[in-house]
Protein backbone atom coordinates (compact mmCIF):
# COMPACT_ATOMS: atom_id res chain seq x y z
CA UNK A 1 0.00 0.00 0.00
CA UNK A 2 2.79 2.79 1.00
CA UNK A 3 4.14 1.84 -2.57
CA UNK A 4 0.70 2.76 -4.72
CA UNK A 5 0.44 5.21 -6.54
CA UNK A 6 -3.32 5.53 -6.84
CA UNK A 7 -2.72 8.46 -9.55
CA UNK A 8 -1.66 6.53 -12.03
CA UNK A 9 -3.37 3.04 -11.13
CA UNK A 10 -6.89 5.14 -11.70
CA UNK A 11 -5.90 7.43 -14.67
CA UNK A 12 -8.53 5.95 -16.44
CA UNK A 13 -10.95 6.76 -14.09
CA UNK A 14 -13.17 9.94 -14.89
CA UNK A 15 -13.12 12.11 -11.67
CA UNK A 16 -10.29 12.97 -9.23
CA UNK A 17 -7.65 12.19 -7.25
CA UNK A 18 -5.67 13.56 -5.24
CA UNK A 19 -2.50 13.07 -2.49
CA UNK A 20 -2.71 14.27 1.36
CA UNK A 21 -5.84 15.85 1.00
CA UNK A 22 -6.85 17.58 4.41
CA UNK A 23 -10.49 16.03 5.82
CA UNK A 24 -11.10 18.77 8.65
CA UNK A 25 -12.80 20.83 6.17
CA UNK A 26 -15.01 18.17 4.47
CA UNK A 27 -16.49 17.50 8.29
CA UNK A 28 -18.83 19.41 10.06
CA UNK A 29 -16.76 19.30 13.02
CA UNK A 30 -14.09 20.88 11.23
CA UNK A 31 -11.06 18.94 12.74
CA UNK A 32 -8.73 15.83 11.51
CA UNK A 33 -5.87 15.54 9.25
CA UNK A 34 -5.07 14.43 5.62
CA UNK A 35 -5.66 11.11 4.12
CA UNK A 36 -2.95 9.72 2.03
CA UNK A 37 -5.43 9.84 -0.66
CA UNK A 38 -8.45 11.22 -1.58
CA UNK A 39 -10.41 9.91 -4.32
CA UNK A 40 -13.66 11.13 -6.40
CA UNK A 41 -15.51 9.52 -9.14
CA UNK A 42 -17.79 10.80 -11.36
CA UNK A 43 -20.55 8.04 -12.06
CA UNK A 44 -21.18 4.47 -11.13
CA UNK A 45 -18.42 2.57 -13.04
CA UNK A 46 -15.87 5.18 -11.92
CA UNK A 47 -16.63 4.36 -8.49
CA UNK A 48 -16.48 0.39 -9.14
CA UNK A 49 -13.23 0.79 -10.51
CA UNK A 50 -11.77 2.91 -7.87
CA UNK A 51 -13.52 -0.23 -5.08
CA UNK A 52 -11.39 -2.56 -7.06
CA UNK A 53 -8.33 -1.17 -7.88
CA UNK A 54 -7.98 -0.25 -4.11
CA UNK A 55 -8.40 -3.68 -3.03
CA UNK A 56 -6.29 -4.96 -5.43
CA UNK A 57 -3.76 -3.28 -4.13
CA UNK A 58 -4.64 -3.46 -0.60
CA UNK A 59 -5.07 -0.16 0.07
CA UNK A 60 -7.91 0.57 2.78
CA UNK A 61 -10.60 2.59 1.83
CA UNK A 62 -13.16 4.40 3.24
CA UNK A 63 -16.39 6.46 2.23
CA UNK A 64 -17.13 10.10 3.43
CA UNK A 65 -20.60 11.70 2.58
CA UNK A 66 -21.02 15.12 4.26
CA UNK A 67 -19.14 14.37 7.43
CA UNK A 68 -21.50 15.00 9.78
CA UNK A 69 -21.43 11.71 12.13
CA UNK A 70 -17.16 11.33 11.97
CA UNK A 71 -14.48 12.01 14.09
CA UNK A 72 -10.60 12.04 12.21
CA UNK A 73 -7.40 11.77 14.04
CA UNK A 74 -5.37 14.80 14.32
CA UNK A 75 -3.10 13.07 12.71
CA UNK A 76 -5.05 11.71 9.64
CA UNK A 77 -5.76 7.95 8.42
CA UNK A 78 -4.47 6.01 5.87
CA UNK A 79 -5.09 4.65 2.87
CA UNK A 80 -7.87 6.21 0.95
CA UNK A 81 -11.42 8.10 1.37
CA UNK A 82 -14.06 7.58 -1.69
CA UNK A 83 -16.13 11.04 -1.84
CA UNK A 84 -19.23 11.20 -3.66
CA UNK A 85 -20.20 14.19 -4.34
CA UNK A 86 -21.05 14.21 -7.98
CA UNK A 87 -23.44 11.35 -6.93
CA UNK A 88 -26.36 14.40 -7.04
CA UNK A 89 -28.79 13.51 -9.21
CA UNK A 90 -32.69 13.07 -7.68
CA UNK A 91 -35.29 11.24 -9.99
CA UNK A 92 -38.86 11.03 -9.67
CA UNK A 93 -40.95 7.92 -10.47
CA UNK A 94 -44.78 7.98 -9.81
CA UNK A 95 -44.72 8.10 -5.44
CA UNK A 96 -41.27 7.17 -5.78
CA UNK A 97 -38.38 9.20 -5.14
CA UNK A 98 -34.50 8.03 -6.04
CA UNK A 99 -31.63 10.14 -5.18
CA UNK A 100 -27.69 9.96 -5.31
CA UNK A 101 -25.31 9.52 -2.66
CA UNK A 102 -23.81 12.92 -2.57
CA UNK A 103 -27.87 14.82 -2.33
CA UNK A 104 -27.29 16.52 0.82
CA UNK A 105 -31.06 15.60 2.81
CA UNK A 106 -32.05 19.22 3.02
CA UNK A 107 -32.23 18.97 -0.64
CA UNK A 108 -34.21 15.87 -0.86
CA UNK A 109 -36.56 17.05 1.80
CA UNK A 110 -37.27 20.55 -0.37
CA UNK A 111 -37.64 18.46 -3.63
CA UNK A 112 -40.06 16.16 -1.84
CA UNK A 113 -41.81 18.42 -0.10
CA UNK A 114 -42.06 21.15 -3.37
CA UNK A 115 -43.43 17.78 -5.61
CA UNK A 116 -46.43 16.95 -2.89
CA UNK A 117 -44.34 13.42 -1.50
CA UNK A 118 -45.06 12.66 2.04
CA UNK A 119 -42.67 11.01 4.15
CA UNK A 120 -39.22 12.53 4.25
CA UNK A 121 -40.19 15.34 5.95
CA UNK A 122 -39.73 13.51 9.26
CA UNK A 123 -36.14 13.43 8.70
CA UNK A 124 -35.90 17.26 8.92
CA UNK A 125 -33.09 18.64 10.63
CA UNK A 126 -31.02 15.92 10.34
CA UNK A 127 -27.27 16.83 8.83
CA UNK A 128 -25.74 14.86 6.11
CA UNK A 129 -26.20 13.33 2.21
CA UNK A 130 -28.41 10.51 1.43
CA UNK A 131 -25.30 8.08 1.23
CA UNK A 132 -24.66 8.62 5.38
CA UNK A 133 -28.42 8.93 5.94
CA UNK A 134 -28.74 5.36 4.85
CA UNK A 135 -25.58 3.82 6.47
CA UNK A 136 -26.64 4.77 9.94
CA UNK A 137 -30.20 4.57 9.36
CA UNK A 138 -30.33 8.17 10.32
CA UNK A 139 -33.78 9.22 12.36
CA UNK A 140 -35.31 11.30 14.72
CA UNK A 141 -38.61 10.94 16.58
CA UNK A 142 -40.70 10.59 13.72
CA UNK A 143 -39.24 8.14 12.20
CA UNK A 144 -35.99 6.43 10.55
CA UNK A 145 -34.56 6.08 6.39
CA UNK A 146 -35.01 2.69 6.25
CA UNK A 147 -39.35 3.42 6.83
CA UNK A 148 -40.03 4.36 3.72
CA UNK A 149 -36.52 3.03 1.53
CA UNK A 150 -37.14 0.31 -1.36
CA UNK A 151 -34.45 -0.31 -2.68
CA UNK A 152 -30.68 0.85 -2.96
CA UNK A 153 -27.54 0.88 -5.63
CA UNK A 154 -24.53 0.03 -4.07
CA UNK A 155 -21.56 -1.45 -4.61
CA UNK A 156 -19.85 -4.25 -2.92
CA UNK A 157 -16.59 -4.80 -1.44
CA UNK A 158 -15.41 -6.26 -4.57
CA UNK A 159 -16.71 -3.42 -6.93
CA UNK A 160 -19.78 -4.93 -8.23
CA UNK A 161 -22.95 -2.95 -8.72
CA UNK A 162 -25.88 -4.04 -6.82
CA UNK A 163 -29.59 -3.43 -6.74
CA UNK A 164 -31.18 -4.93 -4.12
CA UNK A 165 -34.50 -4.14 -2.35
CA UNK A 166 -34.97 -3.36 1.48
CA UNK A 167 -35.27 -6.87 2.55
CA UNK A 168 -31.50 -7.30 1.88
CA UNK A 169 -30.79 -5.29 4.43
CA UNK A 170 -30.78 -5.94 8.82
CA UNK A 171 -31.21 -2.53 9.59
CA UNK A 172 -31.83 -1.46 13.01
CA UNK A 173 -31.52 1.35 15.18
CA UNK A 174 -28.43 3.72 13.65
CA UNK A 175 -27.04 1.23 11.33
CA UNK A 176 -28.47 0.45 7.86
CA UNK A 177 -27.03 -2.91 7.93
CA UNK A 178 -25.00 -2.61 4.93
CA UNK A 179 -22.11 -4.16 6.08
CA UNK A 180 -19.34 -3.20 3.36
CA UNK A 181 -21.48 -2.04 0.40
CA UNK A 182 -21.52 1.61 -0.37
CA UNK A 183 -24.39 3.19 -1.68
CA UNK A 184 -24.59 4.75 -5.04
CA UNK A 185 -28.41 5.42 -5.23
CA UNK A 186 -31.21 4.64 -2.90
CA UNK A 187 -34.91 4.71 -3.28
CA UNK A 188 -37.62 5.59 -1.16
CA UNK A 189 -41.60 5.22 -1.25
CA UNK A 190 -43.44 7.66 -0.59
CA UNK A 191 -47.44 9.15 -0.38
CA UNK A 192 -48.72 11.90 -1.87
CA UNK A 193 -50.04 15.09 -0.42
CA UNK A 194 -51.04 18.50 -0.41
CA UNK A 195 -47.92 20.41 -0.20
CA UNK A 196 -48.77 23.29 2.20
CA UNK A 197 -49.50 20.25 4.92
CA UNK A 198 -46.10 18.74 4.55
CA UNK A 199 -44.76 22.36 4.77
CA UNK A 200 -46.78 22.22 8.06
CA UNK A 201 -45.17 19.07 9.42
CA UNK A 202 -41.57 20.20 7.81
CA UNK A 203 -41.74 23.91 9.77
CA UNK A 204 -43.11 22.08 13.40
CA UNK A 205 -40.35 19.68 13.35
CA UNK A 206 -37.42 21.54 12.12
CA UNK A 207 -38.69 24.32 14.89
CA UNK A 208 -38.67 21.48 17.75
CA UNK A 209 -35.44 20.55 16.72
CA UNK A 210 -33.89 24.01 16.60
CA UNK A 211 -35.27 24.52 19.91
CA UNK A 212 -33.53 21.69 21.47
CA UNK A 213 -30.34 20.71 19.27
CA UNK A 214 -28.07 23.00 18.36
CA UNK A 215 -28.23 22.50 14.82
CA UNK A 216 -26.23 25.76 13.81
CA UNK A 217 -23.38 24.85 15.58
CA UNK A 218 -19.95 22.85 14.88
CA UNK A 219 -20.78 19.39 16.00
CA UNK A 220 -21.33 15.67 14.93
CA UNK A 221 -24.54 15.15 15.72
CA UNK A 222 -25.51 13.11 18.77
CA UNK A 223 -22.10 11.68 20.25
CA UNK A 224 -23.52 8.81 21.98
CA UNK A 225 -26.41 5.46 20.77
CA UNK A 226 -29.04 6.03 23.49
CA UNK A 227 -28.56 2.80 25.87
CA UNK A 228 -31.47 0.26 25.95
CA UNK A 229 -34.50 2.03 27.33
CA UNK A 230 -32.67 5.03 28.06
CA UNK A 231 -31.51 8.29 26.57
CA UNK A 232 -28.14 9.34 26.63
CA UNK A 233 -28.32 13.06 26.87
CA UNK A 234 -30.54 12.87 30.00
CA UNK A 235 -27.70 10.37 31.31
CA UNK A 236 -24.79 12.74 30.76
CA UNK A 237 -26.61 15.97 32.06
CA UNK A 238 -27.87 14.26 35.14
CA UNK A 239 -24.66 13.38 35.73
CA UNK A 240 -23.07 17.27 35.82
CA UNK A 241 -21.63 17.38 32.16
CA UNK A 242 -24.00 19.97 30.76
CA UNK A 243 -21.33 22.65 29.18
CA UNK A 244 -18.27 20.46 31.03
CA UNK A 245 -15.39 21.69 28.08
CA UNK A 246 -11.85 20.36 27.31
CA UNK A 247 -9.86 22.67 25.46
CA UNK A 248 -12.03 23.80 22.34
CA UNK A 249 -14.77 21.17 22.84
CA UNK A 250 -17.85 21.58 24.97
CA UNK A 251 -20.82 19.75 26.08
CA UNK A 252 -23.86 21.89 24.58
CA UNK A 253 -26.04 23.38 27.12
CA UNK A 254 -28.72 22.97 24.66
CA UNK A 255 -28.69 19.28 24.31
CA UNK A 256 -26.05 17.29 26.10
CA UNK A 257 -25.10 14.55 23.69
CA UNK A 258 -23.79 16.88 21.27
CA UNK A 259 -20.46 17.96 21.65
CA UNK A 260 -19.36 22.13 20.22
CA UNK A 261 -16.67 22.75 18.38
CA UNK A 262 -15.88 26.65 19.38
CA UNK A 263 -13.59 26.59 16.22
CA UNK A 264 -10.45 26.03 17.57
CA UNK A 265 -11.00 22.26 18.92
CA UNK A 266 -9.07 19.19 18.22
CA UNK A 267 -9.94 15.75 17.57
CA UNK A 268 -7.72 15.06 20.49
CA UNK A 269 -9.91 17.08 23.08
CA UNK A 270 -13.02 15.97 21.92
CA UNK A 271 -11.71 12.54 22.71
CA UNK A 272 -10.85 13.28 26.61
CA UNK A 273 -14.04 14.91 26.90
CA UNK A 274 -16.09 11.79 25.79
CA UNK A 275 -13.97 9.74 27.94
CA UNK A 276 -14.84 12.24 30.62
CA UNK A 277 -18.45 12.08 29.91
CA UNK A 278 -18.81 8.51 29.68
CA UNK A 279 -16.73 7.91 33.45
CA UNK A 280 -19.14 10.20 34.35
CA UNK A 281 -22.11 8.46 33.32
CA UNK A 282 -20.95 5.30 34.44
CA UNK A 283 -19.81 6.33 37.75
CA UNK A 284 -23.18 7.56 39.05
CA UNK A 285 -25.59 5.43 36.47
CA UNK A 286 -23.47 1.82 35.77
CA UNK A 287 -24.09 2.57 32.02
CA UNK A 288 -21.12 2.66 29.58
CA UNK A 289 -22.01 4.82 26.98
CA UNK A 290 -21.63 3.58 23.05
CA UNK A 291 -19.96 6.02 20.45
CA UNK A 292 -22.40 6.68 18.02
CA UNK A 293 -19.89 8.96 15.86
CA UNK A 294 -17.90 7.29 13.69
CA UNK A 295 -13.96 7.19 14.78
CA UNK A 296 -11.35 7.29 11.66
CA UNK A 297 -7.57 6.67 12.01
CA UNK A 298 -7.02 5.60 16.24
Amino acid sequence: MPGCDLKLALRNMRGAVRQNFMLAPMTHLRVGGPVDWFIEPFADEDAALAVRVCRENSVPLRVLGGGSNVLISDDGVRGAVLHLGSFNRMVRDGQRISAGSGVTLSSLIRSTKSLGLAGMEKLCGIPGHVGGIVAMNAGTREGETFDTLVSLSVLDAEGNLQVLGKSAFRSQYRDGGLLDRIVLQATWELSEDDPDAIFARFAESLKRRNASQPVSQRSVGCVFRNPPGEVAGRLIEQAGCKTLQVGGIEVSGMHANYFINSGAGTCREFLALLEEVRKRVQSKFGVYLEPEVKLWGF
